[in-house]
């Protein structure tokens, strides 16, 4: 073999369609390089909105922020870029409640807007569109004709990807938007936000902006609420400050405070009494307005409670029982508006028991929230919840999904919910959406998060990893299904295995396809530089018993098998 220094191939450079941008430091000059801004914001811009409406930046803008931090001015400044160039824009959403929500802000500020989910179709020629996702789809199926002129197109809680049912739905969109249309992509809980903006980089064949701001506007405490003892029903243990530094004290202070009242209850009701499992609906009521009254006193509603069940969301509603929370001027402001919203009801109509129910729950500040009630109902507690005039509100997760309606405080039923196979705990991208709610920017100095403890307190690593675990990353939930190949069917230009190919879940294997295949390239061009080994051809040489070594190799492998066998 030919000596010498021995060649090693240069590593081939990785594709890089993405690029993390500084979005702590503010821009200088940023009013001399943004003179005309496209859309103006009724508050001074934050860094990261800087460096998102810098011209002559790339156009696409996955932004990871938490909630309330202002990623909605984003979106604004897409759709002031589309007025003036005479374009449109699309505006999607995971949920209906914040479509409607997005058509309302959107039509106040730029006027020309249509919407467009499953139920409802206003507007459907306007310039910029708010819609569902699988309508977005849809229309990419059909070929619609929106699509020609469109520029922008904003996902909002892009991390729904991460949704086992609906995760595809948003990949297919990606796949199937024109290479020409610009994006914006919003979310709070996306913590490997480089490498999905490189699949969306590489599948548009342009460098993406990846703007993430870890700064809240509005800073959170976290607190533990044990129960409605004498002692303890107008306590609160703070397990998280706003600075993030996680106090132990306070766990253990609620643990203490816990015992102390499950101790007395078994000295009043004797020791057989189960003291620390789940509590019957009397002392849940009890927990409830004492958690109320203690809002009330330190002035921290109007609150949202997260319970993950509708029925139960019903049910603690209605067993607050004669509780006011409003004033008689606010009442009778809340009874005047439920009369012009309910109007639109026929008459059997309005006496139905939900209507009567949820009504009388209004008129005292108490608010209902989930996925069965009546749509006018909930439209009528959103608005009523704007306005200040629902105190509290009993809400499924669904409400945290983006709906732009801070509280001052956020209280949780419990930190366990049924995902559809079992129980489990939350996850820590759940808890900090759903937290997130609370602060109301501009309002509120510090937002507060509650943990009720109706039952046990729970364990300390369970909450130390919900609080300060690091969200799901995104993963594909790409699949194949007879409805897509249907619809890509009519278009003959993308076939079923190229959306394979281009899907998320793809990505980590096509990534560096192109540079190891530069790799492989070199290697055989070293390989074949070191030439014919020395002594192969005659007796002489290093190499010249290197057969004989081979097939006397060959042999005692062959003879270690047959005593193997034999033995």
């Amino acid at each position: 073999m030919k000596r010498g220094v021995q060649f090693q191939p240069r590593e081939p450079p990785e594709e890089v369609w993405a690029e993390l941008i500084d979005a702590a430091t503010p821009v200088e000059g940023f009013e001399e390089l943004l003179p005309d801004p496209a859309h103006r914001w009724p508050l001074k811009p934050d860094p990261f909105q800087q460096r998102a409406a810098v011209p002559g930046a790339p156009s696409l803008l996955p932004v990871a922020a938490h909630t309330s931090a202002g990623k909605t001015a984003l979106a604004e400044y897409a759709m002031g870029l589309a007025r003036r160039h005479m374009t449109r824009s699309i505006y999607t959403s995971p949920i209906k409640a914040l479509s409607k929500q997005k058509f309302g802000d959107f039509r106040d500020t730029f006027g020309d807007v249509g919407l467009l989910t499953g139920d409802v179709r206003l507007r459907p020629e306007a310039a910029w569109l708010v819609m569902s996702t699988e309508i977005l789809r849809s229309m990419l199926s059909n070929g619609s004709d929106a699509i020609r002129d469109l520029e922008w197109v904003i996902f909002d809680e892009v991390h729904c990807v991460n949704d086992d049912e609906r995760g595809v739905v948003w990949e297919e969109v990606l796949i199937l938007l024109p290479e020409h249309v610009k994006l914006v992509l919003l979310s709070a809980t996306v913590p490997n936000a480089l490498e999905f903006a490189q699949w969306v980089g590489r599948t548009k064949r342009r460098c993406v902006r990846v703007l993430s701001t870890p700064r809240r506007p509005v800073p959170l405490e976290h607190f533990l609420f044990t129960g409605n003892s004498a002692r303890n029903r107008h306590q609160l243990f703070q397990l998280l400050g706003p600075g993030g530094a996680f106090s132990t004290q306070g766990y253990y202070a609620a643990v203490e405070a816990k015992k102390e009242q499950s101790s007395k209850h078994a000295q009043s009701f004797g020791a057989r009494q189960p003291t620390m499992g789940a509590p019957n609906p009397g002392q849940e009521c009890g927990v409830w307005l004492s958690l109320l009254q203690t809002l009330r006193e330190r002035e921290l509603l109007p609150a949202v409670t997260f319970t993950f069940s509708r029925g139960r969301c019903e049910e603690q509603a209605a067993a607050l029982g004669s509780l006011e929370l409003l004033s008689g001027a606010e009442r009778a402001q809340v009874r005047l508006f439920l009369t012009r919203c309910l109007a639109r009801l026929r008459g059997s109509d309005r006496r139905l028991p939900q209507v009567l129910q949820l009504s009388e729950l209004q008129q005292r500040g108490i608010g209902v929230h989930h996925g069965g009630v009546l749509p006018l109902l909930k439209e009528v507690v959103e608005m009523l919840f704007s306005q200040g005039l629902v105190k509290v509100l009993f809400a499924t997760e669904t409400f945290a999904m983006g709906v732009n309606m801070p509280a001052r405080t956020v209280a949780f039923d419990s930190i366990r919910k049924h995902d559809g196979n079992g129980f489990r705990d939350l996850l820590p991208g759940e808890y900090t959406q759903m937290s997130g709610r609370a602060g109301r920017r501009g309002l509120d100095a510090t937002g507060t998060v509650i943990i009720l403890c109706k039952g046990a307190v729970p364990e300390l690593s369970d909450l130390h990893r919900m609080m300060l675990g690091r969200p799901s990353p995104l993963q594909s939930r790409f699949r194949l299904t007879y409805p897509m190949i249907l619809l890509l069917l009519r278009a003959p230009a993308l076939r079923p295995h190229d959306l394979m190919r281009r899907s998320f879940a793809e990505f980590p294997l096509r990534r560096d396809a192109t540079a190891q295949t530069r790799r492989v390239a070199a290697l055989q061009e070293a390989l074949a530089a070191l030439g014919e080994p020395e002594g192969t051809d005659g007796d002489s040489g290093d190499m010249a018993d290197l057969p004989q070594y081979h097939r006397a190799v060959q042999g005692l492998r062959r003879a270690r098998a047959v005593l193997q066998m034999v033995i």
